[in-house]
């Protein structure tokens, strides 16, 4: 008798066990499709950078002329020779026009491949894969050297300056406005 009451009080021991993770599994789940569908608008460039950094945004509209350090964001990030996601979340309400992406601080940087650039806002997003990124950004020629068909951007020092960096063309402009629609 008493295996039996044994076995009973393992056995709901057991089913509550596995219910409580099944919940959690399910409560992990949301919480990743919550993040999905951000508020913010998001600005993930997919990159393989071989040494520490530090990626920078700069976002305006079509009615400031310049860009400005208030309406910028940095992302640190280890170097890894695996690609890696180097993720922009601009504050709530902020959906810009123009942006520039500034590649980096680390003067000792070696050759950065760009694997994928993908903008999103409320879950809809749109993503340029390798070379296409050239099509939708515009590398500085004075700050860096391209090869768009590989991919790569070689950050420079030019005259004692590294300011590595590119900037939105028209037609991301237009991919910014399918997505926020």
């Amino acid at each position: 008798m008493r295996k039996n009451i044994l076995l009973l009080l393992l056995s709901i021991n057991l089913f509550i066990s596995c219910k409580d993770e099944s919940n959690k599994k399910n409560n992990d789940q949301e919480t990743e499709s919550v993040d999905k569908t951000s508020k913010n608008f998001t600005i993930t460039l997919n990159a393989t950078v071989l040494k520490d950094d530090s990626f920078q945004v700069f976002y305006k509209s079509k009615d400031e002329s310049v860009y400005d350090d208030k309406n910028s964001q940095f992302t640190e990030f280890k170097g890894s020779n695996l690609p890696q996601d180097i993720v922009f979340e601009l504050p709530e309400g902020v959906i810009p026009d123009n942006i520039r992406l500034d590649f980096g601080t680390n003067k000792d940087q070696a050759d950065i491949k760009i694997n994928s650039f993908k903008i999103s806002f409320y879950g809809n997003t749109f993503e340029a894969k390798g070379s296409d990124f050239f099509n939708y950004m515009n590398v500085d020629l004075n700050t860096a050297k391209v090869d768009k068909i590989k991919g790569i951007i070689n950050p420079e020092t030019v005259n004692g300056v590294y300011d590595p960096q590119a900037v939105s063309e028209g037609p991301l402009y237009e991919q910014i406005q399918k997505i926020i629609k």
